[in-house]
Order: C-alpha cells, then structure tokens, then sequence
C-alpha cells in the first residue's frame, strides 16, 4: 500500500513541476472594443457650476429623430475658471446626426444647445471639436434662447422699451433681478430665490396683464428653465 502510495505522490509533484516549467499561468482577458466613432473635443468652457444638480452640461449625440441623447459625455466643472478642457467621447454610432455642447435634463432631453456639429461625414474613426471660449452659464442660455431670440423686439432699445424693461444682452441682468417692477407694485421683476414671487415668472404664466404674455413661450422646459434659475439664486 505504501508503495502506491508513494507513487501516487510522486506522479502528482511530477505533474507540478512540468506546470511550471511551461511558464507562468496568466488569468485570461478579453479585449473589450468600443463600437462608433469617437469625439475629441477641447475648448475654454465657462459658467458650467452655474447650474443646478438636475442639469448636466455636456458633449452629446443626436438623432435627427429625437431630443434625447444617444450618447453624452459630461463636461467636467474646471479647477479654475477659464482653463481649457479637453474631454473624449466614445460610442458615436451610425445614428448619431449631430453632436452638441448642451444642457441636459436628467431624461437626457435636450434643453439648450451651445454650439453643434453637424457636418460627421469623414472617415476619421476619431471627430474632432473645438469650442472655442464659450459661456455656458443658466442665464447666458436663458439670455441666447430666450431673450435675444423672442424679447428684444419690444423690450429692446431702452428709451423706448416696453414698461421700461430692456432686455438686452450686457443690460439685463441688472434690470431684472432685484429690480422694482413698473407693473406690478411691491414686487420685483426677478426675486432671487423666489420664482412664484417673481413678476417675470408671474407674467409669463397668467394672462390679465396689459399685454399677454402667457403664450410667448411653448416649451414647457424653458419655462421650467427659467423658474429653476430663479430658484437657485438667479445666477448671472
């Protein structure tokens, strides 16, 4: 018995040592491919801290068919305002028509874009987009979307701008947050921190004004975009 014993043990230890002789043993790794094109994107990005937590500033793509992202990169806040970023942006599929800097929601619906690109047809695997400088604080949007777009034609020049509101760009700030209102006393064009106690908010979603203004605006989220800015401190 000891016999067999002996050489039971001494065909294992032998079977050991030819292991090792073949060289170490190395755990097996896959090679984990990204499929798509991918987004090298640089730029000097401001104001992205002046957002709440239920936005994100990011680079993403588009569909022509939808206004949720496909795919998104978020944009992280700089350590100094003013440095550069760099970000890459894996996945971009075959169904990605545009790619954006922009405000998301959490449903990563688009709610502003900054600047788009359009023009993905090369056949570089790697797509390259450089900002520039760009201010992408809540109310340089709310100003680029909303006012300059839809306000200015009456609330423009300012001896002649309705209720003595101008709205433009370098001149609006300050007429509007902690600014009396000529309209509705005791009230302030925008209150920060107040949306509902805000003439700006009231008069863009109640009619009874002197001109109505309660129709202007038809996307429910830029409505909600700028009650949020008010309520987190109407930021500049």
């Amino acid at each position: 018995m000891k016999k067999y014993i002996l050489l039971g043990a001494y065909l294992l230890l032998s079977a050991v040592l030819v292991s090792c002789d073949d060289g170490p043993v190395y755990e097996k790794t896959g090679t984990i491919s990204e499929e798509g094109r991918t987004l090298k994107m640089s730029g000097t990005i401001n104001g992205i801290n002046k957002w709440p937590d239920s936005y994100s500033i990011v680079v993403a793509g588009f569909s022509d068919e939808s206004e949720y992202a496909v795919v998104t990169k978020t944009i992280p806040v700089p350590a100094t305002e003013g440095e550069e970023i760099k970000v890459t942006m894996t996945g971009i599929s075959d169904e990605v028509s545009t790619v954006e800097l922009c405000a998301i929601d959490k449903l990563r619906r688009r709610i502003i874009s900054f600047q788009s690109m359009d023009d993905l047809t090369t056949d570089d695997d790697t797509l390259r987009m450089n900002t520039g400088i760009v201010n992408v604080s809540m109310y340089s949007a709310i100003q680029q979307n909303v006012f300059n777009k839809g306000c200015i034609g009456c609330h423009g020049i300012a001896t002649s701008a309705a209720a003595g509101l101008t709205l433009l760009e370098g001149n609006s700030y300050q007429n509007l947050v902690g600014h009396s209102s000529t309209v509705a006393t005791g009230l302030l064009r925008v209150k920060a921190g107040s949306a509902e106690e805000s003439v700006l908010h009231q008069i863009l979603h109640t009619t009874g004004w002197k001109t109505d203004h309660s129709n202007m605006i038809t996307e429910p989220h830029t409505l909600t975009l700028i009650d949020d800015w008010i309520d987190n401190g109407a930021q500049e």
